[in-house]
């Protein structure tokens, strides 16, 4: 995979979400895959922090390793 050949706005193809998305940061030759780990309703999610009730005054980091690792 090459910067080249990645769009973001494939995800828009998708009607189904996707459980596998593989990025490319910057310059960096390294893909980077991200998986699908919840599905949320948007009643349970802070729309401005993106945070639940049980993750708040967390970092990303904490949330990832507390509920996914």
């Amino acid at each position: 995979m090459t910067l080249a050949k990645f769009d973001p706005r494939n995800i828009t193809h998708y009607k189904e979400p996707r459980f596998l998305i593989h990025f490319q940061w910057g310059k960096s030759e390294k893909v980077y895959r991200y998986a699908l780990v919840e599905i949320i309703n948007p009643g349970a999610i802070d729309h401005k922090t993106k945070q639940k009730d049980d993750e708040i005054g967390l970092s990303q980091k904490e949330i990832w390793t507390n509920k996914y690792a």
